[in-house]
């Protein structure tokens, strides 16, 4: 009971850090898709509600690979492996993005502090690899119970975005994508919360 709960709940937590994922641009998108500028709603001095949304992200990557791999196949396995590794390291890199990190790092770090945003580059590029192999291997067997296609299709909006639309400039192509990348991730968080531990199936 204890396990199940735990499942459910990191599929919550999932779909509440990514929701916080999509609040952190809420301001860019008020200002490319309406036209009216707003404060941000997070920013880097938010340091208590970046921690809460990476924590709460971390639990969410650590529940789907727990809950999915020991129900999936080899190869399906190293694809949620990336998956969720990519995220925790995704969600350690975007730490960096508080205003307040350098007063908890020794001074010996300080310097090196901003080149731990590789972390984010890295982990994004680590997580899209793994999802999009998992969610092309859930189109061939089935994995997750409903939406069958929501992995693929989540992976693929997040490539698109991130690998074909960023740049220096925040752009609304981007944040289009960005944010459908997020809802797909919040559908995978309310589909863990769905799924039900007693009819798991150990695929050898």
């Amino acid at each position: 009971m204890v396990s199940n709960k735990f499942y459910q709940w990191g599929g919550v937590a999932f779909a509440l850090g990514n929701v916080l994922f999509i609040v952190n641009k809420l301001d860019e998108m008020s200002r490319h898709f309406l036209g009216r500028p707003m404060p941000d709603v997070i920013s880097g001095e938010n340091t208590l509600l970046i921690l809460i949304g990476q924590v709460a992200l971390i639990i969410g990557y650590i529940a789907f690979y727990k809950f999915y791999g020991e129900r999936v196949t080899r190869q399906a396995k190293i694809a949620l492996t990336l998956f969720s590794v990519g995220g925790i390291v995704l969600a350690v890199g975007h730490v960096t993005f508080m205003s307040a990190l350098d007063s908890f790092l020794p001074s010996a770090m300080r310097p090196y502090a901003e080149s731990l945003f590789l972390l984010v580059f890295i982990g994004l590029l680590i997580l899209l690899v793994g999802l999009i192999w998992l969610g092309v291997l859930n189109l061939r067997q089935p994995m997750l119970n409903g939406w069958r296609w929501l992995p693929l299709t989540t992976g693929l909006m997040g490539f698109v975005g991130f690998f074909l639309f960023s740049g220096a400039e925040i752009n609304s192509t981007f944040l289009f994508f960005r944010t459908l990348f997020a809802l797909g991730l919040i559908g995978m968080g309310l589909n863990l919360w769905w799924e039900k531990p007693l009819q798991r199936e150990v695929v050898a």
